[in-house]
């Protein structure tokens, strides 16, 4: 298990979950770990352990939680609505409030990174959000969330980090996109984001911030211990990066979401706020009660895990704390 990276430990992890709690076959867990490690033996190891779900995690956690949820008021921009939708629509690209493009943006390498933009109807220069995407790479789901950034008044974007692969679009068999994903370094990934935050800046009032799910709230606590250059971050149910003491530096203000019943990511917030405190910034400890990972994901693409009443809530604080501090 040494010679996996740090991406595919948490790819695994995930797959392992959802084994778990019987979305997936065994034999579909044993085709997704060899195709995200490149080893049949080493995939047939990992299963083979999976009798209870404690010798099957190949992550780390510690610490216990901290804080409560706490409550927030419903507000007229687009939330979380309060019922799966297949289609991952919420917002449509004809919504009247917002203004949809495909930018150009580049990478350091000159690759496109398939970018997707939504901006308020204003001629006011506001403040920009990117989001990084769960595992599944830019599905649909994750445009409606940039949709809803746009409709919350700040400029949204996105973009796949499978991008030169072809990314969700091409790849969609989840696991063979987790095994293009995974095999990216933290500095591949770290220098996409920086190129996005500079086109954001340009676009916006230069004032950014970074929220993600999942695997992208895991990149957003990546970007912070990177020292790029955010004013506050919201990072949902992240896993903790390997060398998240250098978040320690950051000067971003973060709200961190987390879900109760998500014991292998809530189980290192203790740690997380530890190096908040150092870093001596405004931050946030949220863990929503009654939730398991991946509950603002409204598209059933995590099984039944969806709760409409805490996803809006942590919605609604996501997007007060950007209006907070994005000044």
């Amino acid at each position: 298990m040494g010679d996996l990276n740090e991406t595919q430990r948490y790819f695994i992890d995930e797959h392992i979950e959802d084994y778990m709690d019987g979305l997936i076959s065994r034999r579909e867990l044993l085709r997704r770990v060899t195709l995200i490690s490149g080893s049949a033996a080493l995939a047939a190891t990992i299963v083979a352990a999976c009798g209870t779900p404690a010798p099957c995690s190949v992550a780390t956690q510690s610490a216990a939680p901290t804080a409560a949820a706490t409550s927030s008021v419903p507000q007229a921009y687009a939330t979380p609505p309060p019922a799966p939708v297949p289609d991952g629509v919420t917002v449509k690209e004809t919504d009247p409030r917002i203004s949809v493009s495909k930018p150009d943006v580049r990478g350091s390498d000159g690759a496109s990174l398939m970018a997707y933009m939504a901006k308020p109807i204003t001629t006011a220069r506001v403040p920009g959000v990117v989001v990084v995407h769960e595992n599944r790479g830019q599905t649909e789901h994750i445009r409606d969330v940039v949709r809803r950034v746009a409709t919350a008044g700040f400029v949204g974007v996105n973009i796949d980090l499978a991008a030169r692969d072809g990314g969700a679009a091409k790849l969609t068999d989840q696991a063979a996109y987790n095994a293009a994903l995974a095999k990216r370094t933290t500095a591949d990934k770290n220098s996409d984001h920086s190129a996005t935050l500079a086109f954001l800046k340009g676009q916006s009032s230069g004032a950014v911030g970074v929220t993600g799910f999942c695997f992208g709230g895991g990149e957003v606590w990546s970007i912070l211990a990177a020292g790029l250059d955010v004013k506050a971050a919201v990072p949902f149910y992240g896993p903790q990066p390997t060398n998240y003491l250098d978040i320690a530096k950051t000067r971003a203000a973060v709200s961190a979401v987390y879900a109760e019943l998500d014991t292998r990511i809530t189980g290192t917030a203790q740690q997380m706020e530890g190096v908040l405190k150092t870093a001596g910034v405004p931050y946030k400890i949220t863990i929503y009660p009654g939730v398991n990972h991946a509950f603002h994901n409204d598209t059933n693409a995590a099984g039944d895990r969806y709760n409409a009443e805490q996803a809006q809530k942590a919605w609604v604080a996501t997007v007060e704390w950007f209006r907070t501090y994005l000044v």
